[in-house]
């Protein structure tokens, strides 16, 4: 026997047509557009999320052309690259941002990724440190930049005479050649202690966000101008961005295979380890990935004040903005 076919109401038929065309429409509204974003450093799982936004078609399912540039070491800091128009975001600490902002840059961070900064003042063998008392009598190697000012704000906070501690400048990005010479050394957590940890090298560390000078490390950034003018990019790329930064958070393994893919020469197992150890300091469990908070930009703000690296005052709160965050977090 024929098996009858079901019949669909004309009004039904006319709504589906029409709920299809209404979605094509706004597919189509979503103009493709081209942007890239510059690294802070050169190609590694500290930027998995953006790789596997790209490797996954993140990027493309938000209608961008995303190219992502490592490093330049001619100009190192991302901050001059976009503020110059030469990239359209750029990933670099937020102390970075705060002082170019302090400058007169008009940039302006619109999340974070390392809401726990990886930075640490680390030694090995036998030499152990894990609060800033312990840094007393020790010769420590940190070069300039947030590192040196961390320290100097936890000393403070320490009420730890500096004169009790010798510091000097290392010379050098590699903390266990550094720590050749030093008892403590500024260092990475994702980076120095993995390696120690990879090789079976003993270490301890003082982390700063401890002892009351916290600090976010790795926030998305872009220009004043380029908010105003293309609102609808910013949030697209920041929300691909951060569905990639989820994705690496749920799937190192997948993260770490999409950052190799930009550069084949990576150790795998290093970088997966590296950003196991990053997981933690992206997604605490206290608020969504990328969410900032206005009480840990003041505090920042007031910290590099105080160690006179801001030099000009101003509003602390026209260095961010979380209106995007907002929209993809409703």
């Amino acid at each position: 026997m024929k098996k009858t076919e079901k019949m669909i109401p004309r009004s039904h038929a006319i709504f589906i047509i029409f709920t299809l065309f209404a979605m094509l429409l706004s597919s189509c509204g979503k103009k493709t557009a081209e942007v890239s974003v510059r690294l802070k450093w050169t190609t590694q799982t500290q930027f998995a999320g953006i790789f596997t936004a790209d490797e996954q078609g993140f990027y493309n399912d938000e209608n961008l052309k995303v190219t992502i540039e490592p490093v330049d070491f001619e100009q190192m800091l991302s901050v001059d690259k976009v503020v110059e128009g030469k990239n359209t975001f750029g990933i670099g600490a937020a102390d970075e941002v705060l002082v170019a902002r302090s400058n007169g840059a008009p940039v302006r961070a619109i999340a974070v990724i390392f809401r726990i900064s990886p930075q640490v003042y680390m030694s090995i063998g036998d030499i152990k440190v894990s609060k800033p008392e312990d840094l007393i009598g020790k010769k420590v190697g940190i070069g300039q930049g947030s590192g040196f000012w961390t320290f100097n704000a936890m000393i403070n906070k320490a009420g730890i005479d500096p004169s009790l501690i010798t510091v000097e400048d290392p010379k050098t990005f590699d903390t266990l050649e550094c720590a050749q010479r030093y008892d403590v050394c500024n260092a990475y957590s994702t980076d120095s202690i993995v390696k120690a940890n990879m090789q079976g090298i003993p270490n301890s560390a003082i982390w700063p966000g401890d002892y009351g000078v916290p600090f976010y490390a790795d926030v998305v950034f872009t220009t004043d101008d380029f908010i105003a003018k293309n609102p609808d990019v910013v949030e697209r790329f920041l929300r691909a961005t951060i569905r990639g930064w989820q994705t690496a958070v749920e799937n190192p393994e997948t993260a770490t295979d999409a950052t190799i893919a930009f550069d084949p020469t990576l150790e795998r197992d290093f970088q997966l380890q590296s950003l196991k150890a990053s997981v933690p300091l992206v997604d605490t469990g206290t608020l969504p990935i990328g969410v900032m908070e206005p009480e840990m930009w003041q505090q920042m703000y007031d910290i590099l004040l105080a160690q006179k690296v801001i030099t000009t005052p101003f509003d602390v709160s026209s260095a961010y903005t979380s209106e995007f965050m907002d929209k993809i977090n409703k």
